[in-house]
């Protein structure tokens, strides 16, 4: 039988290529899971750790499988979520900012500051990976400069 884990490291964490993303070879963007099915054993809850670099995105999307929780750990951020079809609104994260996006809520997720990182914490309910396809992940396109209102 084989011994159930009740905690992962940061180093025993996934990182999915689709999940970073980077500019003259350092990165800019990583997304890991940290309780997964492949971290854990886990098969119905996702939990990933987020580090957006100064002024890195996450493009529009939703996910059509899973609602996502977010929460802010460290810098500040913003999340644009679709309020209605094709009409998005902003929102800051600070440390402390909890975010709920349900099943097929269009969202991104930006980090205006210039120097400081970003650093979201994540759950996906209902999944057990974070897996573009398991999650129902469709992309909604770029994020335009007329949606950026927050800075």
């Amino acid at each position: 039988m084989a011994k159930k884990r009740y905690s992962v490291t940061l180093s025993e964490s996934i990182i999915k290529p689709e999940f970073l993303y980077s500019k003259n070879g350092s990165a800019t963007f990583e997304c890991r899971e940290l309780i997964s099915q492949d971290t854990i054993g886990s098969k119905e809850i996702v939990v990933f750790r987020a580090v957006f670099g100064p002024k890195e995105a996450h493009s529009k999307h939703r996910h059509t499988k899973c609602d996502e929780i977010v929460h802010c750990i460290a810098g500040r951020g913003v999340e644009g979520v679709e309020i209605e079809p094709g009409v998005y609104k902003e929102f800051v994260y600070v440390p402390g900012t909890t975010m709920y996006l349900p099943k097929g809520t269009g969202h991104y997720t930006r980090n205006p500051d210039n120097f400081d990182n970003l650093l979201l914490i994540g759950i996906f309910t209902g999944v057990p990976d974070m897996d573009k396809n398991t999650t129902g992940y469709e992309s909604c396109g770029d994020i335009t400069e007329k949606e950026k209102v927050l800075q």
